[in-house]
């Protein structure tokens, strides 16, 4: 495990570099900054004590208080790199001032929940410069990942909650939000999660968790598998238990988690594929977790915010299914679903069983969770990523899963081609006028209307941004008739 230097520490040279930076007061201390062409970043602030030793696996503890002003000019450590790992980076517009309640968007990366960090992955920077420029205020955050972040042993299940410690992370983060950001210039009463893959199943369950509620007041997944469904309590405990085992650690008592806590992360190792039982991800602990997505929106337990919702093309790509697979389809499902996926009668079994993993993953479950929240009273905008780059169109099957993050984000550092730009400029102000005022309205494009009542959704696409109607329907409505035989 890497070590991390003491609170508020730094050397003379990260001191002289960065005096000329602003300082902001947080409630811990005073960080101080960089700031070039109207914005400033701060990165590598503690939002929590390090769960290191005794915390390993107990719920974030507040931050150590720092007298001197703290170094925030380079990240902190990411979660696949130190235990010691809970830091969050803030970017606003340079000249933002306490108390001027500008919109804060907060970042979950994705990662499957074993890698990832706040700061970029997947060929993708998450630098907030274009919402800052938009005036948007964002915030991005690590979270505990792999075994530290979701490990249920017995002996850690008898001290309190359990389990799911990187979802407690990131409500201490948003907790940290409220406590601080009025001091960048942040508006604690308007505040969006955002997040991709399992950063956006972490806002699904954020919008469950009754201890997340007030924390934020808007919401976009982006690839969020809106069915996703929590390990049980008893597989992720007997998974932990047999790690333990092996790891020579026996019992379920104090002793075992006092041994535990000893432990390098790495006799824990993740293993398995992304669906294998047991593999770190959210756990159905009965107190934070109480059910999948789809129910817990199915039974009404969800924040009744405005909530952005969607997918890309080859979401498949995450999986790369075979096309073998599709002789797993029942022989008399087989004509309907190939009339579905293959309209054209092109025969292309690796494209077809791409459309279908990606309509069975996420296109269908976003649709199931955008008529649920609908029907709830909450407004909802359903979107459809499709825009592949002119060099990569010929062999592409589509807008391959983490392709929108770049998009979302946009700016320099994504090393767009010209051709890319429109949509990325589109997609970053669609999202920072759904920060601002909770509606992403025309953002200088077409107007996006909501959901309901038509089914409507908005595609970015080769050939721009378009409003669509009952997008892909076939597909869907043959994945959702598949789920009920």
């Amino acid at each position: 495990m890497l070590a991390a230097a003491p609170s508020g520490a730094q050397t003379a040279p990260a001191a002289a570099a960065a005096a000329a930076g602003p300082v902001v007061k947080t409630a811990q201390g005073a960080v101080r900054g960089a700031a070039a062409d109207g914005v400033a970043v701060f990165q590598g602030i503690p939002y929590a004590a390090p769960p290191v030793g005794d915390l390993r696996w107990r719920p974030p503890a507040a931050p150590a208080e720092w007298t001197v002003v703290r170094d925030a000019t380079k990240p902190g450590a990411n979660c696949t790199q130190s235990e010691d790992c809970l830091f969050v980076n803030v970017t606003r517009p340079a000249n933002a001032k306490a108390g001027a309640k500008l919109p804060v968007m907060v970042w979950i990366h994705g990662g499957a929940f074993v890698t990832g960090n706040s700061i970029g992955a997947f060929g993708a920077e998450h630098d907030g410069t274009e919402f800052a420029k938009q005036g948007v205020i964002t915030v991005s955050l690590n979270y505990r990942l792999g075994r530290a972040g979701w490990f249920a042993h017995p002996a850690l299940t008898r001290e309190g909650p359990t389990g799911n410690y990187g979802i407690m992370d990131q409500i201490a983060a948003l907790r940290w939000v409220q406590q601080n950001i009025g001091a960048f210039g942040g508006d604690p009463k308007n505040v969006t999660i955002f997040g991709e893959s399992a950063g956006a199943i972490s806002v699904f369950y954020l919008m469950l968790t009754p201890d997340a509620r007030g924390l934020f007041h808007k919401a976009i997944s982006q690839s969020g598998f809106a069915r996703h469904q929590p390990t049980p309590l008893a597989v992720a405990e007997a998974t932990a238990v047999q790690l333990a085992e092996k790891a020579g650690v026996q019992g379920s008592g104090p002793e075992a988690a006092a041994a535990l806590r000893k432990l390098p992360l790495t006799a824990l190792p993740v293993g398995g594929g992304l669906t294998a039982p047991g593999r770190p991800s959210p756990i159905l602990d009965g107190k934070i977790i109480t059910s999948g997505i789809a129910e817990g929106f199915a039974a009404g337990r969800q924040a009744k915010v405005p909530l952005i919702l969607g997918g890309n093309s080859n979401e498949a790509s995450l999986f790369r299914p075979q096309p073998a697979q599709l002789d797993l389809v029942p022989e008399a499902a087989r004509p309907s679903m190939l009339a579905a996926f293959d309209p054209d009668n092109t025969g292309d079994r690796a494209r077809i069983v791409h459309r279908l993993a990606t309509a069975q993953f996420i296109t269908e479950p976003d649709r199931n969770l955008a008529r649920i929240h609908s029907q709830a009273g909450a407004p909802a905008w359903l979107y459809y990523f499709s825009y592949v780059t002119p060099a990569d169109r010929a062999t592409s099957l589509g807008a391959a899963h983490t392709a929108e993050i770049k998009y979302v984000w946009g700016g320099a550092k994504q090393k767009f081609v010209a051709e890319d730009l429109p949509v990325s400029r589109a997609m970053n102000a669609y999202w920072a006028a759904f920060a601002k005022r909770g509606d992403p309205d025309s953002a200088g494009g077409p107007a996006w209307p909501r959901f309901a009542p038509k089914e409507s959704s908005i595609e970015f696409g080769v050939a721009g941004v378009q409003v669509r109607e009952q997008h892909l329907k076939a597909q869907l409505d043959w994945v959702e008739r598949s789920l009920k035989r």
